[in-house]
């Protein structure tokens, strides 16, 4: 059933409006979830190796492609490890 307001929208439409910029938000508040992890392992990288943010993260994407894994899967393990690379 439509429940036609004021501005000649039905309800249906807006609820369906309402939930698609929810499922848009989730998926924007993951990918800044995952961007400040690989922003976190470039700066230990960088730190870690005494190199330049932008190398770090050069050496991070070369590692997670080398293992054929998610950037951010692969940011997580080696900020777990204080920059390093062992282990993850």
């Amino acid at each position: 059933m439509f429940i036609a307001l004021e501005s000649g929208i039905s309800m249906t439409v807006q609820e369906e409006r309402i939930a698609a910029l929810e499922a848009e938000l989730d998926q924007l508040r993951a990918a800044v979830a995952e961007s400040k992890i690989v922003e976190q392992a470039t700066g230990a990288i960088s730190v870690r190796y005494r190199m330049s943010p932008t190398e770090a993260f050069e050496m991070l994407r070369d590692g997670a492609r080398a293992q054929r894994r998610n950037l951010h899967e692969l940011a997580a393990q080696v900020t777990a490890n204080g920059g390093s690379f062992a282990g993850a």
